[in-house]
Parts: structure tokens; C-alpha cells; sequence
């Protein structure tokens, strides 16, 4: 059957996200269904991930039925999981009993270990992005998983879940599977406390994690050392931490033949398909669609299927879909490489209209600054302006840092949300390696043709007030204020806002520059900020504050 015979050959019921990453519905075939399609702009897909995955075997990960290519896109078509996500799941009922919270996160352990077993890192462990189902706890959205690159030193874009996203991830160090042991153990404090572990309620997760009250002395020990900033510290594979929970996960350092005959779940509830099985709705979900495939290739008269389930490609370690979206929810995450994806209008996305094209790059560094830290990261800043006609969804820049005769010591990718027609967007970040500069190149990377939109002004706008600087108990500062929703559209981001400090010398020069998040507050409404600000110099005359969608 030709690809777009099979394309056509599904119906969809409903689009689950439509973003410039592609298009995530749910369809049948015939009597079978639902599924999950995956719709992906073919350079952003990230066919040696879902190549993989579709040889993993694991009850508790999307089963990949089938892929595709069309001309411009590459489909995914996996099996759908009913269910809520761990968010929703708490908001009705509250914080989880420690036996409940301990089975789910062994559950996840599981699936992690088998991704990890393959070589894969999901980086996006959180509530959003778990499913829970009669059968318990499947992970989802591997949207900006990626396959450890061995040699490398650091990600080439920071990237996450705010509160659950390892330090690591924000350019410490290169993400590996101690990674998601970090955001394990965030997930497992969440369950717990019933508390998100990030802004602004990062004090009140920490207090209710230490109250024996909610918290059991023995299972804030197993969330402190899962969470731990160091990796070395940490758990070192999602099995180590599931045997902390008093479950068996098959580990995957361990060698295949080791791993044979270890039960890989906690147990599981009465009547329900033990791990590692498909439960029979999904197998016959399955079956039936292979069925549909053969009924409408012999109506066709085409003698082969064929379903392109392509192994990991050259480039595939660090290119994304940029969308693996959670089946509950309708946000895009962004991912790796120059032009990262997210939510967008539906007439902006795959599908609908397109802006034209620049032929020259509309993006400019204004101005930028930066300064080494005592670790010998570069913290920087930088005003990046769009001299086009439209608004340009997640522009990037590439940050280089070089010695003193001009060899490159790093060189990241950052990937920002949205810059307006005509609009300078001010933004600041981390990079490096521990290794001090010689000198900073911040470059503009020319958009995609994706990522130009129909769109001039921006889509949400906020204002700061109240902001300051107040001393940490450590001997540094914390900028805190809070930040109102003055517009918002609702098709951009991911629900939060993005907080850069800039500094500045007596000069006027940019010399430092540092982010944070706060989850955005409806439309005329206030939320409070926190901004950290490591190795921040003493000598700044003057700091400002700016808030974007993320």
C-alpha cells in the first residue's frame, strides 16, 4: 500500500496539539482504534528514537504500530493509553499514600530502565508526561528524548520540565540516564507532597518534603538522594532507585544475561495484565489494525505493505521532533537544534497557512555581555531583535566560547520562544564547560521556514513590578518581584514565563545575565518570581527584568 494510501485510510477524531513540531491526533483505521498519530516535519524527525522504540518491548511505553514517510512529514502511529496524567490525578485527589506513590514511580522506573537499556534518555519526566491506567503508570512524550552521545561534554540546548528537569540539563553536564533519576525522584517528591518542586513553589515543596508529618524519614531519604544536584550522588540507574522502593527492575548496565528472570514491575494490582505484558484490549487494538491494513490492501490490489521503521540515522543524537505531546494535554516542547518547536495557532502550524519566507536572516544581536563565574561558566544576556515583517516562532542563537587564540572551547544552542515583527527580545542563559573564555560570540541562527508565521505582534505580554535584589543566605543574590499577564492569546508555550535579569555596569555594558520561570497567571492576573543569580558580580549599577511565554 503507498504511504498516502495508508495516510488516507485513517480517520481522524480529534487533534490532540497542532504546533510547528507537527500534529498530534487521534484516529482509527476501520473498527480499530484509537491511536495516536504522530504528524512530524521530516527534519525534525527523529526517526532513530522512534526507530528504537519500536523494538522496545516494554508494557509501561507507547507501542509504535507503524511509520511512514509522506513528502514532507514523518508519521508515527502508536497505541493509545486511556487515562489522566499524574497532574490531573492529584488535583482531584490530593498527595498520594507512600505504597501508591512507591508503585507508580517503580512502574516509570521500569520504562526508563528499558529505555535506558537501548540507549535512550527520555529528559522529560514529570506529571504531565505519565499516564496512569487501569493496568498503572505509563511514561509518555519522548519528544525531546535522545540517544547519549558518547564523548560529549554537555546538551547542545538546555531544555525541560522547570522543577524536574536535572541541573545537567541546564548546561552543567551531558544528560545521561542518572538524568531521569533525577526527575524520578522529583516526580516520586511531587506524589508525596502534592506539591510542583519548582517556582514559586519550590520553599513549599522543600517544607513539605521535611515534614515526617507527610513525608516518612525513610522516603524523603530515597527523593533527596534520587534528586540529588551532583549525579555521581544520586541513585545510578532507575533500577538502583526501584530496589530502593522495594521493587525489581531489570537493570539496564547490567549485562542482558543478568537481566534475564528479574521481575521488572512492583506488583501489580488483582486482575490486571502483569508488567510487561499488553494488556488484551491493546492486543487486539493491534490486531485489529493489521486486519484493516490487509482488508484495504487486497481492495487496492497492492501485493506489499510496506511500514518504514527506519533505524537510528547519521545526525539523529541530536535533532528532535520537537513535539512528542502528552495525550492529555495540547502543549509542545521545545527541542534540540536551530528552530525548535512549540504551540502555535493552528493556522500557523503544518497544515495551514504559510508567512513567506525571508531571504535574508531578520534576526540581530543588538547588544550582548557576559561574565565568568567562579565555576567558569559564562552566564550572558542579550537583546535579540527581529527586523521582519512577521513574528518568528523559537528563534536560537548559537553562544561560542573561544581561548585566547581564537580555538573553540564550546559552542551551545539556545532556543527562545517568540520574537514579534520589529520587536527586541531580551533574554539571558548559562554555558559552557568549567573552562573560562577568552571571548563570547553570541550569533543569530537564520529561522526555518517553519518557524515564520502569519502573525506580527506578539501573542502574550507581561509586566514586572515590584522587582529587587535581596541576598541569598549563601552570599549571593535572588531577584524577586512578581509578574502579571497583561495579553494572552492561549497557542503559545507551555504555561509558563520566562524571567531574564540583565546586569549592567555603570557604563551601561550588559555584563551578566540569568533566567527563572513562574507558571504563567491567567490574563489580568499576578504571580510572585524568584531569580537566582549565581557567581552574579558585585559591581552592577543597574539590573532589568523581562518576562516572555515559555
Amino acid at each position: 500500500m503507498h504511504a498516502m494510501d495508508l495516510d488516507d485510510a485513517y480517520r481522524v477524531d480529534r487533534v490532540l496539539a497542532r504546533g510547528a513540531g507537527g500534529v498530534t491526533e487521534i484516529v482509527a483505521l476501520g473498527e480499530s482504534g484509537p491511536f495516536v498519530r504522530k504528524r512530524i516535519p521530516s527534519r525534525l524527525a527523529r526517526r532513530g528514537v522512534w526507530g528504537t522504540l519500536a523494538e522496545c518491548d516494554c508494557a509501561r511505553l507507547p507501542r509504535v504500530i507503524a511509520t511512514y514517510e509522506m513528502p514532507d512529514e514523518f508519521v508515527v502511529v502508536c497505541d493509545f493509553v486511556p487515562g489522566e496524567n499524574l497532574e490531573q490525578l492529584l488535583s482531584a485527589r490530593g498527595r498520594l499514600a507512600e505504597k501508591d506513590a512507591a508503585r507508580l514511580v517503580a512502574q516509570l522506573c521500569e520504562a526508563a530502565a528499558a529505555l535506558h537499556a537501548h540507549g535512550i534518555i527520555h529528559r522529560d519526566i514529570s506529571p504531565t508526561n505519565v499516564i496512569v491506567a487501569a493496568d498503572g503508570a505509563h511514561l509518555i512524550d519522548l519528544g525531546i528524548a535522545r540517544f547519549r552521545a558518547e564523548g560529549a561534554t554537555h546538551d547542545t540546548t538546555q531544555l525541560g520540565t522547570p522543577g524536574f528537569a536535572a541541573p545537567e540539563q541546564h548546561g552543567f553536564a551531558q544528560t545521561d540516564a542518572r538524568t531521569d533519576v533525577y526527575s524520578l525522584g522529583r516526580v516520586l517528591g511531587y506524589l508525596l507532597t502534592g506539591v510542583r518542586p519548582e517556582m514559586p513553589d519550590a520553599a513549599e515543596y522543600e517544607q513539605a518534603l521535611a515534614d515526617e508529618r507527610i513525608v516518612s524519614p525513610r522516603m524523603r531519604a530515597v527523593v533527596e538522594r534520587a534528586s540529588a544536584f551532583e549525579p555521581s550522588a544520586r541513585y545510578q540507574s532507575a533500577a538502583e532507585l526501584a530496589r530502593a522502593l522495594g521493587a525489581e527492575v531489570a537493570d539496564a548496565a547490567a549485562p542482558a544475561a543478568e537481566r534475564e528472570g528479574v521481575s521488572q514491575a512492583a506488583p501489580a494490582p488483582e486482575a490486571v495484565p502483569a508488567a510487561g505484558q499488553r494488556s488484551p484490549a491493546r492486543r487486539n487494538w493491534v490486531k485489529g489494525l493489521f486486519a484493516v491494513m490487509a482488508a484495504i490492501a487486497f481492495v487496492a490490489a497492492v501485493a506489499l505493505i510496506v511500514v518504514t521503521t527506519l533505524g537510528r540515522g547519521e545526525g539523529d543524537a541530536d535533532v528532535s521532533t520537537a513535539d512528542e505531546p502528552a495525550q492529555t494535554q495540547t502543549q509542545l516542547q521545545p527541542e534540540d537544534a536551530a528552530g525548535d518547536a512549540g504551540d502555535v495557532d493552528d493556522a500557523d502550524g503544518p497544515g495551514g497557512s504559510v508567512a513567506p519566507v525571508a531571504d535574508e536572516n531578520p534576526l540581530e544581536i543588538v547588544e550582548s555581555g557576559w561574565s565568568v563565574g567562579s565555576t567558569g561558566y559564562v552566564n550572558y544576556a542579550f537583546a535579540l531583535r527581529n527586523n521582519g515583517s512577521v513574528l518568528i516562532e523559537y528563534p536560537a542563537v548559537t553562544v561560542t566560547g573561544r581561548d585566547a587564540d581564537g580555538s573553540v572551547l564550546f559552542s551551545d544552542d539556545w532556543v527562545v520562544s517568540e520574537v514579534a515583527a520589529g520587536e527586541t527580545g531580551y533574554f539571558a542563559s548559562m554555558a559552557g564547560n568549567g573552562t573560562a573564555p577568552a571571548t563570547v560570540d553570541i550569533t543569530p541562527i537564520a529561522p526555518d521556514d517553519y518557524q515564520y508565521t502569519l502573525a506580527s505582534e506578539a501573542r502574550a505580554v507581561f509586566s514586572v513590578s515590584g522587582a529587587r535584589g535581596v541576598s541569598d543566605k549563601f552570599g549571593g543574590v535572588q531577584f524577586v518581584g512578581e509578574v502579571t499577564t497583561d495579553e494572552d492569546d492561549g497557542s503559545m508555550g507551555m504555561g509558563q514565563v520566562l524571567l531574564s535579569v540583565v546586569l549592567r555596569d555603570k557604563s551601561g555594558q550588559i555584563i551578566y545575565g540569568a533566567s527563572g520561570f513562574a507558571n504563567r497567571p491567567a490574563v489580568g492576573k499576578t504571580t510572585s518570581f524568584e531569580i537566582d543569580a549565581f557567581d552574579a558580580p558585585g559591581d552592577y549599577t543597574s539590573f532589568e527584568i523581562y518576562a516572555r511565554p515559555w
